[in-house]
């Protein structure tokens, strides 16, 4: 069997979770459930001792991201069925997007809904029981897909998230906000050198850190 580059690894207690990068179209591991699911990421919610997957199927052309929570004991059963579905109400076709904050145990949903307005819907969630604790609806073409395409906030900060805006010409919009029910704790832009490539914008706890393509990395006292 020709070998695959493996792109996560996770552990979970005494079992570790090894994800190849692509396969053989072939049930290969007893977590996929039908031969047509693709298993994008895994994460492992401390929370309720589960193994939450994300996943594509090409039966809708791996257009829509399907996540499921599975118990690690019925994992060690051999019994992957006996999971249940996550986010069954959230529309997570591309670009949407589900990501996860071990430092905070809460999940973030991105649900980019073609309406007029294009609005993009981002749910917080508890990562415990997926209680959705608030939303934040923005025009899609306002929102920054970051440097990163596949990223549209700085998480890993206790308690609070960094909000990212499109960049103008000489600053860039932010806001911060509290994890737990939304509240805008701090809204403000930050001037930028024209001209020049955001490398990242990041928040680390009470610290703002950017860099300019070419300059020096600010750090910021935000909080």
């Amino acid at each position: 069997m020709k070998r695959r580059k493996v792109v996560e690894i996770v552990a979970a207690r005494d079992i570790v979770f090894a994800l190849a990068h692509s396969g053989t179209n072939e049930r290969t591991g007893f977590l996929n459930l039908s031969p047509e699911e693709v298993i994008r990421s895994l994460f492992y919610n401390k929370k309720n001792d589960s193994l939450i997957t994300v996943s594509v199927y090409a039966s809708d052309n791996f257009s829509s991201l399907k996540c499921r929570s599975t118990r690690i004991e019925y994992v060690q059963r051999g019994k992957a069925d006996a999971g249940f579905p996550l986010f069954e109400s959230e529309s997570l076709k591309w670009p949407g997007f589900v990501e996860f904050d071990d430092v905070n145990g809460k999940v973030l949903t991105y649900s980019a809904q073609r309406q007029l307005h294009l609005e993009c819907r981002m749910c917080y969630c508890n990562s415990s029981d997926q209680k959705r604790l608030f939303h934040v609806s923005v025009l899609a073409a306002q929102f920054l897909t970051r440097v990163y395409p596949e990223k549209k906030l700085s998480k890993n900060c206790l308690g609070i998230m960094l909000l990212i805006f499109t960049r103008a010409q000489s600053y860039v919009p932010l806001k911060i906000l509290s994890i737990e029910d939304g509240t805008v704790l701090k809204d403000f832009n930050h001037l930028l050198h024209r001209n020049k490539k955001v490398d990242f914008i990041e928040q680390f706890n009470e610290k703002l850190l950017v860099k300019q393509e070419n300059e020096n990395l600010q750090i910021l006292d935000v909080c």
